[in-house]
């Protein structure tokens, strides 16, 4: 066994923050992910870069905002300019590498440095093909929108449970010689659940696990958002508790795989030496606002929100921490919890001091991008810049958690809005890392626990330059 820790990066699509029992949800179960937090410490305020799939992925990748990596939309070429991926990296630091699941990265850019990869988009069809069932996949709307209801694929067959069994071959070295790598090597395996991203046809037990009558629905309120006024006239009462209940079964449903992975690491004796992260590329809105999915109000505290826990061996159990941390912050912090430098490519910032004592705060900001909206939170507040012809945001997290209010017009926080769009701006423009600065020396850059850019340490280059 090598003397370096494995490294296991579970992952999942769409998981609202507050949809996990250990985080206090009245109603979901996920006893998997509970198990984890237990052994770890779980973050209260962690944000995504992006609140669409395949940016989030690559600033998680890669520790890049996506001013800097230039990704917006879904899948895309292969980056023109080289872009180190934590498996390039991992990689050459001689770890056995593995990417699972739902990959919705640029094509090409992570399976060159993966010995072991499982398209789930491209593989999972062709199981159920063999397993007579490629008919009934209603996991990718085949049999038309099935969403909201119980799944024709039983569990044994479901993506979780397939995921689960190709997670087994990567952790055992085993498949075709090309997949397998040194067997005393150290791993690294990103196994990424393709939901609980709609649509919501969990399998049984999970479909039929939450009443839709009984389960707790967030509140809403009176907005001037039409996009949020259009969906409550559209989803009655109803129809958002029975979308629910089925959400809540697809996260209970990803937990039992996540489950069948540890319960491997165990019968194989790795999982003491094995650093375990769960987190999502954004989250969804689970019924606030009226609403589910993630279109409509994309840079709401439910999408931006992502759920993160760290399990690291002999590290500190149990813990909670209201810490800002972002998504870029992952790579370089495995990076340390691995013993390897930290990379200069790197836009983020390591979450050691965080593990190491849940009240060290290592920013006082997140910021989240998209082409349209803006957002910057800090524990108190969250603002959003609209873009695109709507009023901007300002909601006060503390008091607002369920952002009920928009205090943009509020002439009691004119300062307050001031200093908050000033901080935006500020991110926005030194989340962008140049190509290259003063005679060249774009390596390097530093940036500070707020995520700016130090222009003084910069090859010589300063502001007035």
């Amino acid at each position: 066994m090598s003397d370096k820790p494995n490294i296991l990066f579970l992952f999942s699509d769409q998981h609202n923050a507050r949809c996990l029992s250990c985080a206090c949800h009245p109603d979901v179960k996920t006893p998997n992910l509970d198990r984890l937090a237990a052994g770890g410490t779980r973050f209260e305020n962690a944000y995504c870069q992006n609140p669409v799939c395949t940016p989030s992925r690559m600033s998680f990748l890669a520790s890049l905002y996506p001013s800097t990596h230039g990704y917006y939309g879904l899948y895309g070429p292969e980056p023109v300019r080289p872009t180190l991926s934590m498996f390039k990296y991992f990689k050459e630091a001689g770890y056995r590498t593995g990417a699972l699941g739902k990959l919705h990265t640029p094509r090409y850019w992570i399976e060159r440095d993966c010995q072991f990869v499982y398209d789930e988009f491209i593989e999972y069809p062709k199981y159920l093909e063999g397993a007579g069932l490629y008919e009934q996949n209603d996991n990718r709307a085949f049999n038309g929108n099935r969403d909201g209801q119980e799944s024709y694929i039983p569990l044994e067959h479901s993506c979780e449970t397939f995921l689960a069994k190709q997670t087994f071959r990567f952790i055992r070295n085993q498949g075709e010689p090309a997949d397998r790598g040194s067997a005393s090597a150290p791993w690294m395996a990103w196994v990424s659940f393709a939901r609980p991203h709609q649509p919501c046809t969990p399998s049984e037990p999970f479909a039929s696990m939450y009443d839709p009558k009984e389960i707790f629905l967030p509140p809403t309120a009176d907005t001037d958002n039409e996009i949020f006024q259009d969906r409550r006239k559209d989803n009655g009462d109803k129809k958002i508790r029975n979308y629910l209940a089925k959400y809540l079964g697809l996260v209970s449903q990803v937990d039992y795989g996540i489950g069948l992975i540890i319960d491997e690491l165990e019968k194989s004796s790795q999982l003491d030496n094995t650093i375990i992260v769960y987190s999502a590329d954004h989250g969804d809105f689970a019924g606030e606002h009226s609403g589910f999915e993630k279109c409509g109000g994309i840079s709401t505290r439910a999408i931006t929100r992502i759920p993160l826990i760290v399990r690291c061996p002999g590290g500190k159990c149990g813990m909670v921490s209201e810490q800002i941390v972002e998504s870029v912050d992952l790579f370089p912090s495995l990076c340390e919890l691995a013993g390897l430098e930290i990379p200069n490519t790197v836009q983020g910032r390591s979450m050691i001091p965080v593990l190491e004592n849940p009240e060290n705060p290592i920013r006082d900001c997140a910021l989240t991008e998209n082409p349209y909206r803006k957002a910057v939170a800090t524990k108190k507040w969250r603002y959003v810049a609209n873009i695109n012809g709507e009023d901007d945001e300002l909601y006060d997290q503390e008091n607002d958690p369920w952002e009920l209010n928009n205090l943009i017009h509020s002439p009691e926080h004119k300062d307050i809005i001031l200093s908050m769009s000033r901080l935006l701006l500020e991110r926005l423009v030194k989340a962008r890392k140049p190509v290259n600065t003063l005679n060249g020396f774009w390596h390097k850059h530093k940036y500070d626990r707020n995520g700016l850019i130090d222009l003084n340490s910069c090859g010589h280059t300063t502001p007035y330059w």
